[in-house]
Parts: C-alpha cells; sequence; structure tokens
C-alpha cells in the first residue's frame, strides 16, 4: 500500500514526464495557443475595450464592472447601486464575472483609466478548459500525442466558442458561460475518484467548485451539483457509506452559500427567477444540428430559443462516435457468434454497476431537464408534459435549460474518445484515426472559426446605437441621476445603451439597466409611486433626467420640459438647449403633428394595439397580418390627414385601411409608397378604457410566410411610419 502510494506521488512530481501535471500542462498550452490564433492579441490589451462596446450582453456585462469598479465598497462585497439606484445588487447579476471583479477592484488604484478583464478571462478558460480537457483523456489513455490531440476537441466545443465572445449577428453572447472548466472539472473528481478516497480532498475539490460557480457564472452551479450527485451516487454504492455524502454535499453547499452572501447575492431587490422554462431548452438534434458552426453541413430545424440548447459536436467527433459505435456492435457480434456476449456483459455490469447506475440517473435526469417538458425534433413538437403551475415556478429558476445538453455533449467525447482507445488495439492505428477525425473537426470548425477570427482581428463595429444624439455626448454630463417613469418602461436594449453613456459620466447613477434578474414588482410599483409624486407635486429634482413614456409625457406636459431624443422622451425641471421639444401624440391644436415611426425602437410601436407581427419588428418598421391595429389619439382635433409611409410584401393582394371602422385607403401588397388621406377623429377621454380612441385597421387579405428565429409569421406590407396632422 506505501508503495503504490509513493508511485501516485511520483506520478505527479513534475520531473517524471507521465506524471499528470505535464498532460495538464500540455491541454492548457494547447488552449493557450488555440485562443490567440482565434481571438488574437488585442482582446488582451487590458487597456483595449472598444470591441466590449459593440452591443448586448459583452457590452453589459463591461459596464457592470465599470459602475462596479467606480462604487465604494460594500459588505456585502459584491454590491453597488450605481445601476439600480436607489437600490443596492451585486456585481453578479450583471454577469461581470464576480471573481475578475473583485480582484481588479481591489486593485483598481494602480490599474490605467480604461481596464478591461474579459480577454485574461477568456484566456484562462481556454487554458483550464484545456488542461482539464487532457486529464480526462490521459484517463482513457496515457498517451501525449493522444491527450494532445482529444483535448482539442474539448477546447473548440462548439458551445464555448458560441459563447465566449460570440458572432455580432447573434444574441448568446454570454461569456462567463464559457468556462467549461467548471463542468470538466467534477468529471475529472468523478474519473479520477481513487485520488479523491480520502473524505476532506473532494470536499475540498467540491467545495472551491461551488464558491467558483458563485464567483464566475452562477447558472453551471446546476451542472456541478449534479456531476457531484452522480459521483456521490457511484460511491454510495460502491462504499455503501453516507459519511461522504453528508461531508462533500454538506462542504459544496456551505462554500455555494458562504461565496454567494459575500458576494451580495442574497437580495431582496431582484427577482429569484422569470417565466421561460421550456422554451429555452435543447432539441432531440442537438448533438447533430451544426447551428452556424459548420463549414460543410446547413442549419438544422429548431425551435425559437433553443439556440441555448446548442451542442453541436462536430463532425470529426461525430465520425469518432460513430466509428466507436460500429466497432461497439461489431465487438458485439462477434461474442455472440462465439456465444459470449452475455456471460461477458453480465461480467461488465457487474464490475461497473455502481458506475453504469449513476451515470445513467445522472444522464436521463439531464438529458430530460435540457429538452424540458416540450421535445421537439427538429421544428416539431413530439411531446408536451403539463405540469401544474407551481412546478413551473419552481423551474423557472432554471429556464435556460437546454444548457444542461453541454455536460451530454462531453459525456458523448468521452465515449468517441474512449471507444476508440478500447476497440482498436493497435495504437498506430488508434491514432491515426482519432488524427483523421481530429482533422475533420477542423474542418468543419474552420469557417465559423474565421468569422470569429475576422470580427475579434478586425476594427470593432459597434452595433447601431439607439442613442446617437450629441445631447447623450455634451449635456449629460449636466445631470447626476437618470430616471426611468416607469421603471422599465423602456426595452432592455435601449437601457444598456443609455447607462453605457452614463458610465462615461463620473458619479452618474440609473434606476433600471440590464440585468440577469428583473427588480421585483412589488419595488417597480413602489418606485413609480415616489417618481410620480414628484411629477404631480411639480418637485422634479434638478440633477435627475427623467426618461418617460408618452402618457406621462401627455399627462405631466405643463409640468417639465419634455424632449424626444432618439425616440426617447425626456423630461427635466430645467430646460435643455438644441434638443428637439417633444410633440404630444395626443393631436390637438397645441399639438397639430404626429409621427409614429414603427422601427423596433420607436415610438410608434407602443401604438400597434393588435395583429402586428412584434418579433419581427426591423430597423425600418415592422409587417402587419391579416389583420393589424393603431391606436390614434386625440386631444381635441377633430379631422386629420393621415399619411401611412409603406414598403411591399411579397405576395399580390390588397390592404384596406380603415379608421373607425370606414375605409379611407386601398393599396397594393407588392407595391410600396405613400398613401394619404383625409380622416374624422373622436376625442379621446379615456385611453385605458378605450374611450373615444381612433382605430386604424390595416386588413391584408392575402398575406405571406415568414421565418423569424424559425416561427412561421404571416406578413402583410411592411409599415414604416404613420403621420397624423390636424386639420383646422
Amino acid at each position: 500500500m506505501k508503495k503504490e502510494n509513493n508511485v501516485k506521488k511520483m506520478r505527479w512530481n513534475m520531473k517524471n514526464p507521465d506524471s499528470l501535471k505535464w498532460y495538464f500542462l500540455i491541454g492548457a498550452l494547447i488552449g493557450a495557443v488555440l485562443f490567440v490564433l482565434i481571438y488574437g492579441f488585442s482582446v488582451l490589451n487590458v487597456t483595449n475595450d472598444a470591441w466590449l462596446m459593440t452591443g448586448k450582453d459583452l457590452q453589459q456585462h463591461y459596464i457592470g464592472w465599470k459602475y462596479y469598479r467606480d462604487a465604494a465598497w460594500n459588505f456585502p462585497i459584491g454590491l453597488h447601486d450605481g445601476l439600480t439606484h436607489p437600490y443596492m445588487v451585486s456585481v453578479l447579476y450583471t454577469d461581470s464575472i464576480p471573481l475578475f471583479a473583485i480582484f481588479f477592484k481591489a486593485l483598481s488604484p494602480l490599474l490605467p483609466e480604461t481596464f478591461q478583464y474579459f480577454g485574461l478571462f477568456g484566456l484562462m478558460c481556454y487554458m483550464l478548459n484545456g488542461g482539464f480537457a487532457a486529464l480526462i483523456v490521459a484517463k482513457i489513455r496515457k498517451n501525449k500525442l493522444y491527450c494532445a490531440m482529444g483535448s482539442v476537441f474539448f477546447i473548440l466545443s462548439t458551445p464555448v466558442l458560441q459563447r465566449m465572445f460570440g458572432l455580432l449577428t447573434q444574441n448568446s453572447r454570454h461569456t462567463s458561460l464559457a468556462a467549461h472548466f467548471l463542468i470538466l472539472a467534477p468529471i475529472v473528481i468523478w474519473m479520477y475518484r481513487d485520488r479523491f478516497q480520502k473524505i476532506w480532498k473532494a470536499a475540498a475539490a467540491f467545495a472551491i467548485l461551488g464558491a467558483l460557480c458563485v464567483l464566475i457564472q452562477m447558472y453551471i452551479i446546476f451542472i456541478v451539483g449534479g456531476l457531484m450527485c452522480g459521483y456521490l451516487l457511484h460511491s454510495l454504492l460502491e462504499e455503501r457509506k453516507w459519511k461522504r455524502v453528508f461531508i462533500v454535499f454538506g462542504s459544496f453547499v456551505a462554500a455555494f452559500l458562504v461565496t454567494f452572501f459575500v458576494v451580495g447575492g442574497f437580495t431582496d431587490v431582484l427577482d429569484s427567477g422569470s417565466n421561460g422554462f421550456g422554451l429555452y431548452s435543447a432539441n432531440l438534434n442537438a448533438l447533430i444540428n451544426p447551428y452556424e458552426y459548420s463549414s460543410f453541413f446547413p442549419e438544422m430545424g429548431m425551435r425559437s430559443g433553443q439556440y441555448e440548447g446548442f451542442a453541436y459536436l462536430g463532425f470529426g467527433m461525430i465520425v469518432l462516435c460513430a466509428i466507436g459505435i460500429g466497432l461497439l456492435i461489431r465487438r458485439m457480434i462477434q461474442m455472440h457468434k462465439e456465444k459470449k456476449l452475455w456471460i461477458r456483459m453480465k461480467q461488465f455490469i457487474k464490475k461497473h454497476a455502481s458506475g453504469l447506475v449513476s451515470l445513467s440517473i445522472f444522464v436521463i435526469v439531464f438529458g430530460y431537464l435540457s429538452l424540458t417538458t416540450w421535445v421537439y425534433i427538429g421544428k416539431y413538437i413530439i411531446l408536451q408534459v403539463y405540469l401544474p403551475q407551481f412546478c413551473y415556478d419552481v423551474l423557472a429558476i432554471v429556464r435556460s435549460s437546454g444548457r444542461f445538453i453541454w455536460v451530454i455533449m462531453y459525456m458523448a467525447m468521452i465515449f468517441g474518445l474512449y471507444m476508440a482507445a478500447r476497440m482498436i488495439r493497435n495504437k498506430k492505428v488508434c491514432t491515426i484515426i482519432v488524427a483523421v477525425c481530429l482533422c475533420l473537426q477542423l474542418m468543419d470548425l474552420a469557417k465559423p472559426i474565421s468569422r470569429i477570427h475576422k470580427q475579434y482581428t478586425s476594427e470593432p463595429v459597434a452595433e447601431e446605437s439607439m442613442v446617437k444624439n450629441a445631447f447623450w455626448d455634451t449635456q449629460l454630463k449636466n445631470y447626476k441621476h437618470i430616471v426611468y417613469y416607469p421603471v422599465a418602461g423602456y426595452g432592455l436594449y435601449q437601457m444598456m445603451q443609455v447607462g453605457t453613456k452614463a458610465s462615461m459620466v463620473e458619479g452618474m447613477d440609473v434606476n433600471y439597466f440590464y440585468m440577469s434578474r428583473f427588480i421585483k414588482y412589488s419595488l417597480i410599483e413602489k418606485e413609480n409611486k415616489e417618481i410620480k409624486k414628484k411629477f404631480t407635486d411639480n418637485a422634479l429634482d434638478e440633477d435627475t433626467l427623467y426618461i418617460v413614456d408618452y402618457r406621462s409625457a401627455h399627462k405631466y406636459k405643463n409640468m417639465a420640459n419634455f424632449y424626444e431624443v432618439d425616440n426617447k422622451i425626456l423630461a427635466s425641471k430645467k430646460p435643455i438647449a438644441d434638443v428637439p421639444v417633444y410633440r404630444d401624440v395626443y393631436l390637438s391644436a397645441e399639438s397639430p403633428y404626429v409621427e409614429l415611426d414603427f422601427s423596433d425602437q420607436g415610438l410608434g410601436k407602443k401604438f400597434a394595439h393588435s395583429g402586428w407581427n412584434e418579433t419581427d419588428f426591423g430597423d425600418d418598421g415592422t409587417w402587419t397580418s391579416g389583420q393589424s391595429v393603431v391606436r390614434l389619439l386625440s386631444g381635441g382635433a377633430k379631422k386629420a390627414h393621415v399619411t401611412v409611409e409603406y414598403e411591399a410584401g411579397k405576395k399580390k393582394g390588397t390592404t384596406k385601411i380603415k379608421v373607425n371602422g370606414k375605409e379611407r385607403a386601398k393599396l397594393k401588397n407588392n407595391e410600396s409608397g405613400i398613401v394619404e388621406f383625409d380622416t374624422m377623429l373622436k376625442t379621446t377621454t379615456n385611453e385605458h378604457k378605450g374611450e373615444g380612441v381612433n382605430w386604424l385597421f390595416f386588413n391584408t387579405d392575402s398575406v405571406f410566410k415568414s421565418k423569424h428565429n424559425d416561427d412561421d409569421i404571416t406578413c402583410g406590407i411592411y409599415v414604416k411610419k404613420i403621420t397624423v396632422t390636424y386639420l383646422r
């Protein structure tokens, strides 16, 4: 026994070429090289933040770090109120990677004014992903070349390519979710459980992983916890002792809870979950659906939102798994002919029963959670299970459950490499086959990797800004606070871009931002009441810029100065120079001209009552369906001139335009143009109850099928703008 322990110690000795540390370092080195080859060196420049200002998730993570860096220290140490003033929330909820945020905040006085750590985090992920992958492959076959080749499959896993920094064209640029070493590490612990015989080692390992999940990406803790339960069940079935289960599980939970508390994760400001369980699932074709990550194959069908369950194995790994399955079937047929199949199977099951049972339970549970209660193959639903509402409320915390398929993907990779190593007796032939499959994998991923490489080694291209006006750069500094009223009254990406501008003004805060969790409805209502009182009492703060909706602008039009900037309505106690005054949407002698912009961020979208393809609001306008309705509001105007600017659909037919039931115009669907007409209006007395609202109908008798995120949408004409002019 003592000799065996000495051998194990030697294996970790760096002077020993067979030490597992060498395999880890080989994988880490390959990960570092591949990271630089894919993303270049510019992302590693800590003073270069231009590539982070290209929109959506990346920008959210960076702005969260900027606000946290500039905030005073609090306890719990992750709290600040820069983005949810006056409430404090943790940097955890902007997915700004608290591990790095807290460390570099402590070093902030020594850092340059512009500092980003996301490139360094990406490099760390690739290195650790590679290191742990090499350890997994080393357990299958202890050969440096085999481990080096095998680790590449893991390092270039498609979800990591999708998530790390991603593509501008996708909505899945969620960097912290690329920390797949947090998934690979518990697999290593499970596979090397003989090295964790001492309970304190296993407890310490899982405690560290629990803390790291909080400090890097909370969502992964569910996967890590599941793998830990599989490992503990395996140990329990082998040892028949509960001591390990209680100590390891307790250490994991304790480390998670303590770290979560210290970082400020416990909050009474944000909701614990949100709706959507079942929408963001995995498809049954997830392991073979390339989405946008193949040089050879087109995207397969999937439901909108199932990009969360993206887990394409890659052509090379699919071939390797197919070879492994083929060799396994061949071996079973051979043993059957020799009448040894059932004997060998019984022997194998008896020897590995504990592992097979625990692994099977893990795969079944996580496979089910990833597919959810709506099981799709391609675009077709094949099974739908209805659960009580309280079940959906509980499962809402893991609404993006399609991500659980990632661990199934890694199990498939392990299977492919294991079968090649075990079923091909000639080691040289085995190495050649894996090398050929790796070449196929690299060829398959070449085009998507090339797109990523081009994006991050070229001049950054910012997302089309929703805050273009010079006001944000020249006059925003005259304020200390930005307040939305009503809170959450604007789109999340609009709020993020406004928050980005606010982050450039020293000491400025906002009362709402794009977070991973929404502010509780009760707090939103409370804050709305407080802001409403300021408007009604004519007591707005001079140092606050209010961003309001059209209802508030109409209601309080005589109690503040209102302006329209980038399709946002600004209210200020003091006048603002050189920006357009807001025109009330209630048509009247005082507001004789109303322009409704139907682009995605335009004010016209607020008046699209029903029948519009709301998921397909574009840069310039939106599509009508069979019947689409617009609300026109009158503050006393009896007669108006209406102008509709539109583009052609893709199918012949006509669209009749009616106002309050009377036909005013007819146009051809396959022609673009402008239609104008006069109409009578009713005075709007109660918009909420529909009293006096003027209904403008677009009745389209022939529509075509369009696709947006794989949903079928019926489209008629493309409405860009509606203007209404008061006729005296």
